[in-house]
């Protein structure tokens, strides 16, 4: 496992689309933030990358990813 945290949007938005994921978000919050992969749990709707990212500024959260190719490990959590 090769972690680290990124939090450039380019390199979130890769991440998400080298994987195949769908950001989202856990309905009625703004900082519950996961990306899905072929999952659909019913209490997560799907959000644009666009509003992962503002989002993730708002909020001041940042995204802790695995590197290896096709590991969709990841976590989203406040920065700081």
């Amino acid at each position: 496992m090769s972690l680290r945290v990124i939090v450039k949007a380019d390199q979130i938005e890769n991440w998400i689309t080298d994987r195949r994921g769908t950001p989202a978000r856990k309905r009625g919050t703004d900082t519950d933030l996961r990306v899905l992969f072929d999952e659909s749990p019913a209490d997560y709707e799907p959000i644009s990358v666009d509003e992962l990212f503002e989002a993730m500024r708002f909020h001041h959260l940042v995204m802790l990813v695995d590197q290896e190719a096709g590991k969709t490990t990841h976590r989203i959590y406040p920065h700081g």
